[in-house]
């Protein structure tokens, strides 16, 4: 039988809901406020630690363990938010890095193939086969895009310096991976100290995951991967560190890819990304969500790079 859709409520109804369910709410204008601001929705998967059925997302009926409080759940969502803020940043710059790096040696090695992406000798037709529809409805609405199109009547693409430039990076990723010489791929990989061709797609993908995740304001205290990263060059320095079981899927792994990536860009960025995310976890996790977010100040940072 169908779920019956639930109906939209007010913010009281929405007040009196969360206190049937067991939530202290010691200012209630506040409370107001806050969900007026936010939403109940969005606010929800900040106090879904705070019910009794947590981690368990099946048959959750929403009941809250004894104190949890609803200022609780909205420190939770400003630590969320701030952390979001200071990642995004350093992502955007990964994603950067990697974009000139393609663009830069891959055009080289195919000098005289300016729209090599399109190009079957050099890319897989999986990739080929959807670029126009891609090409149509999101790199050609730049402006960049149009005026080389104004100008060059004849060309089907811009050259990669610009028409990569536009591509989602999800794409670019693609792209990357359907290069058709190894030694091709070999030369983005190496950029970031890989001899191998497991590890950068595995890393590369939990960039994209989670820069997507921020730039869509979702949730990433307790962000958690699908798919276990590599342990890699890591395995070397973490050797005889305790870890937690979820490591290599949870936001502790997460910082430390992002972490390694940071020192194959320039000016030690690595380190500078460690002191700075060390620096917002002592400031920012106050006891209440402590128990939620904690784990993020035993995080076994690297001190240089591998």
């Amino acid at each position: 039988m169908p779920l019956q859709i639930k109906l939209a409520t007010t913010i009281e109804e929405q007040i009196d809901r969360l206190k049937e369910r067991g939530m202290e709410i010691s200012d209630e204008n506040f409370a107001k406020d806050i969900l007026l601001d936010i939403g109940y929705y969005r606010l929800g998967f900040y106090w879904f630690p705070l019910e009794e059925k947590y981690p368990n997302r099946d048959n959750r009926d929403h009941h809250f363990k004894d104190g949890a409080k609803f200022l609780t759940s909205y420190n939770l969502y400003i630590f969320d938010k701030k952390l979001r803020t200071i990642l995004s940043s350093y992502l955007s710059d990964i994603e950067v890095n990697v974009r000139t790096k393609v663009i830069y040696y891959i055009s080289n090695l195919y000098k005289d193939t300016p729209t090599w992406f399109a190009d079957n000798r050099i890319v897989m037709s999986t990739f080929i086969s959807q670029l126009d529809k891609k090409y149509k409805n999101e790199v050609s609405k730049n402006d960049v895009i149009k005026h080389h199109a104004s100008k060059h009547i004849n060309d089907k693409y811009a050259p990669a310096w610009k028409t990569l430039e536009y591509l989602s990076f999800g794409d670019l990723i693609r792209l990357i991976a359907n290069l058709k010489k190894p030694e091709a791929k070999m030369m983005i990989y190496e950029c970031y100290g890989f001899n191998e061709d497991k590890t950068f797609p595995n890393y590369i993908e939990l960039v994209r995951n989670l820069r997507n995740n921020c730039a869509h304001g979702h949730p990433i205290f307790d962000f958690t991967l699908p798919k276990s990263l590599r342990a890699g060059k890591l395995k070397k320095v973490l050797r005889g560190k305790i870890l937690s079981d979820s490591f290599y899927n949870n936001m502790q792994g997460s910082l430390l890819v992002i972490q390694y990536l940071l020192y194959y860009l320039p000016n030690n960025r690595g380190n500078e990304f460690r002191e700075v995310m060390m620096e917002f976890f002592a400031n920012n996790i106050k006891d209440d969500i402590r128990p939620f977010v904690g784990y993020f100040e035993e995080t076994p940072w690297l001190d240089d790079k591998i």
